[in-house]
Order: structure tokens, then C-alpha cells, then sequence
């Protein structure tokens, strides 16, 4: 399979649950030009403004208190549509990362800042049936793994951007993983 998809930005949240209503708690995404070449990474947090359920928090480390020190998503909906620019998206699992990202969006009264949507899940579980199909099996089975054992969403979203080259006969391409870019300058460590 060939790319001939365009510009994409892989992207990743995190949030505080599952359920309609729970929100993004953090956003990392990929822009990917249209060889699918890394170009640009955004690595965001939110105050979500409800609390995260205790699964959500296991999953990805922050604290309510944490994100209670970060913008709300208002705050930087303009940047994440800029990034995403209006080009096609692509997430693991698309359909939860757009209805929580969407969601987003919508509260705000905003379209959703991207256009044509692609899933890596279903594009890996089309090339490989059979085969456990989740984030981390996928990357293990492409010789990719986490670099800690929580699920950051910059994270997750390179995994995705590799999955997605890979899936297109292109080798990995090197991570840059940085950490979030709108904290306040006096918190270094999740709590």
C-alpha cells in the first residue's frame, strides 16, 4: 500500500474518561507532509474542568491538580486548529479521539479543525487479521514500544505516525518526544 493521502497530523488524547461528557485532558499530534515525513509535533495540556475518573488517571498519570495548573482547551483552540490546519487527521482508535477532540470543538460552537479522517487500527487490523489490533501490540509488532509505561498523548500519536508508515512500506521515523508546552514554568513533574 502506497501513501497518496496528502499532509496528515496523527494525533492522540487523553482525557478524563470514556463517557460522553468526559473531556481531553492532553493532546499530542504528528504533522506528517504528504511523504509522510515528520514536519511538527504539539504537545498540549487542559484543565478539564471536571475531574478525572481514577482509570482515566492510572492510564496517564495526571493528577486532577496537575491539569488544574494548565489553560483551559478554549484557551488553545485556535492553536490546535492551526496545526491541524484543516488537513486530513489520523488517530489509533479514530473514533474516540474524534468524538472526545470533536467534542472539543463543538462545545466551543467550533468545526472540528480537520478534514477526511483516517484509523490505524482499522487500517491494521485490514493488513494484519487476526492480530491483536491495540496500540502497544501493533508498535511491538512493528519493533516499537512506549518509552514509559504510561500513555502520553505525543506519545501515542508518534506510535500511530509510525504504524501509519509502516502500514505504507515506509521504515520508522526517529521521535522527538518533549514534553508538555503549555505548563507553567514552576511545574516540572506530574503530581
Amino acid at each position: 500500500m502506497h501513501w497518496q493521502g496528502g499532509p496528515i497530523t496523527v494525533f492522540d488524547t487523553e482525557t478524563t474518561g470514556a463517557a460522553t461528557g468526559d473531556r481531553v485532558v492532553s493532546l499530542g499530534a504528528v504533522r506528517l507532509d504528504a511523504a509522510l515525513e515528520p514536519e511538527a509535533t504539539l504537545h498540549l495540556a487542559f484543565a478539564p474542568g471536571i475531574p478525572c475518573h481514577w482509570g482515566a488517571t492510572r492510564v496517564h498519570g495526571m493528577s486532577d491538580a496537575f491539569l488544574a495548573r494548565h489553560p483551559p482547551f478554549a484557551a488553545h483552540a485556535a492553536e490546535v486548529a492551526d496545526f491541524f490546519g484543516g488537513q486530513m487527521a489520523a488517530a489509533h482508535n479514530m473514533p474516540f479521539d474524534r468524538r472526545m477532540l470533536g467534542g472539543e470543538f463543538e462545545r466551543l460552537g467550533l468545526p472540528h479543525p480537520w478534514g477526511g479522517a483516517v484509523c490505524t487500527l482499522q487500517l491494521w487490523r485490514r493488513a494484519h487479521p487476526g492480530q491483536r489490533a491495540g496500540l502497544a501490540h501493533a508498535a511491538a509488532a512493528c519493533g516499537l514500544g512506549r518509552e514509559t509505561a504510561l500513555h502520553g498523548a505525543l506519545e501515542d500519536a508518534w506510535l500511530a505516525a509510525q504504524l501509519l508508515r509502516v502500514l505504507h512500506g515506509m521504515p520508522p521515523a526517529p521521535m522527538r518526544l518533549h514534553g508538555i508546552t503549555n505548563s507553567p514554568a514552576d511545574l516540572e513533574v506530574l503530581a
